[in-house]
């Protein structure tokens, strides 16, 4: 494609952020919420090309994945891409968006770096700092992951070991929709990109976001400087307000499993 910001780097690296994705995993398996061989089903929310799903299959950690991507090119390349690595069997791939509801959404086109459109709250977009309001806009379909797996009872929910999440500001509307599949399944984590300035966009407020989350999770870790680091949830606000800028961000995982992993280190 002519991404050139992810894109550019897939081709000249060939990977993206997979160092940090297998540390991710040794964390899981360490906890043992993985084993160390083909284990469950991963889903990955915002699958772009499929750099993390197909990595985590031709990586052997997971043995199937489920990937949602709501950009008809990107989605079109996360096909070819599943073709090309013979992961046919093994990668279930959908182009539509997850949301808090099952309609159509409008999607803001970046020009320059094909992972970074995002779903537009609302019909018009305010003045954003990296001009988001001046992007072309398409409309994608839209699903509360929880309807979507009502209508799917071929995917086995008890295999979901991973919810693996990057939709730029849009997670805490995916949290919502997939409320009901989260509470049944509390033992399944979700590892999200944290960016509050986009969150903010989104529509959801430091209140809403922690709201939400401590009704879910009772703890986080944070991934910062190759390392995971333990907050309570009633510390997300402040973690909230640490990040609150344009440029600040970072990935936490959201879970309610206790692990005591500053304690084996």
């Amino acid at each position: 494609s002519k991404d050139k910001t992810t894109g550019r780097i897939l081709h000249i690296y060939r990977n993206h952020e997979f160092d940090e994705m297998m540390l991710v995993v040794q964390f899981l398996r360490d906890k043992g919420l993985l084993t160390g061989s083909m284990d469950g089903t991963v889903v990955d929310v915002g699958g772009y090309l499929g750099m993390s799903s197909t990595a985590f299959l031709l990586e052997d950690v997971f043995e199937r994945a489920i990937a949602f991507e709501p950009s008809p090119d990107n989605y079109r390349l996360l096909e070819l891409n599943v073709r090309n690595n013979h992961l046919q069997n093994r990668l279930r791939a959908f182009n539509m968006a997850l949301s808090d509801e099952n309609s159509e959404l409008l999607f803001e086109l970046s020009n320059k770096n094909f992972g970074d459109h995002r779903i537009r709250h609302g019909e018009s977009a305010t003045e954003g700092h990296f001009d988001e309001d001046k992007r072309n806009v398409i409309r994608v379909s839209a699903c509360r992951f929880d309807d979507f797996l009502e209508r799917s009872p071929e995917i086995n929910q008890d295999e979901i070991r991973l919810v693996w999440m990057d939709i730029q500001g849009h997670e805490a509307r995916f949290l919502r929709g997939a409320h009901g599949f989260l509470t049944r399944h509390s033992d399944v984590p979700v590892m999200m990109e944290f960016w509050p300035y986009a969150i903010r966009r989104s529509g959801i407020d430091k209140n809403e976001f922690s709201e939400l989350v401590s009704g879910m999770f009772n703890k986080f870790y944070a991934f910062e400087e190759s390392d995971f680091h333990r907050h309570d949830i009633d510390s997300i606000g402040d973690y909230f307000d640490k990040h609150d800028d344009p440029d600040g961000g970072s990935a936490i995982m959201l879970t309610n499993i206790e692990m005591d992993y500053e304690q084996k280190r």
